[in-house]
């Protein structure tokens, strides 16, 4: 009779809960998306390119057909929203570390770096929103630039195009260039996630998205023979909004 009678107690105790609305307690959800930056070549069937360790000049070719070397390359990843289906405007992520200047060649490509989090309410999500913006330096930066120049730009490159000519004589330009224009990237995941949005529902453990730059479409459609350093420029820019892509997970496998 005791435990009959504990039963009923509890149960009229949940009715009442409920009822008051604090049963929404028991129903409302959040979860928190961490973010990774990295950079590497487009990928094809066979998988990533090799253009070089950690620490080497990176060299690829264009589609222009110029073998492009890269002794210097950053870019800095201001800000990050993620959005939510059917919105137009996202949820910022708290940057670790405030702005990021990612070093292209001081890291293997797909090496990943941390970003930010956000928490938000559970739900599924079709965007996400990367500005790279100029770079602010902070005494907590977890990333110190080896060049001091890249302080106050969104991108900093330096290198050198080559191309054989008919006669077999070999042309090369050098070139180099820094911007502080922003740019924004509207990346869409809504089939990233099992060929559907990313769905947050009480997850266990932090999901992980990472942001991929892929620094070989920089120079699509540039012909360094006759290419001002603003084309160089506004072809970079493109290659950040148009190119950049999200993974699900923390690292990329090849």
């Amino acid at each position: 009779m005791p435990t009959r009678r504990l039963v009923t107690v509890c149960a009229l105790l949940v009715a009442t809960a409920v009822g008051c609305g604090i049963g929404g307690l028991f129903t409302e959800s959040t979860s928190t998306v961490k973010f990774f930056a990295t950079h590497a070549g487009t990928p094809d069937d066979a998988g990533f390119p090799d253009y070089g360790d950690a620490g080497s000049t990176r060299v690829f070719m264009t589609d222009m057909g110029w073998e492009v070397a890269l002794g210097e390359i950053y870019v800095t990843t201001g800000s990050i929203e993620l959005v939510r289906c059917g919105k137009q405007e996202g949820t910022s992520i708290e940057m670790f570390w405030g702005t990021c200047p990612e070093d292209f060649v001081a890291a293997n490509d797909r090496e990943t770096l941390p970003l930010g989090a956000v928490t938000l309410d559970d739900g599924s999500f079709c965007g996400v929103d990367v500005v790279y913006s100029p770079y602010v330096e902070d005494a907590n930066d977890h990333v110190s630039p080896a060049n001091p120049d890249v302080v106050g730009k969104t991108v900093l490159i330096v290198g050198v195009a080559r191309r054989e000519l008919a006669d077999t004589t070999l042309e090369e330009v050098p070139f180099e260039f820094t911007t502080d224009k922003t740019i924004v990237a509207n990346v869409d995941i809504s089939t990233l996630e099992a060929g559907g949005p990313v769905r947050l529902d009480r997850e266990n453990f932090a999901r992980n998205l990472t942001v991929l730059k892929t620094y070989d479409q920089f120079f699509a459609g540039i012909d360094f023979s006759t290419a001002t350093t603003a084309d160089i420029e506004a072809a970079v820019l493109a290659g950040l909004e148009l190119d950049t892509r999200v993974y699900d997970g923390a690292t990329i496998a090849n």
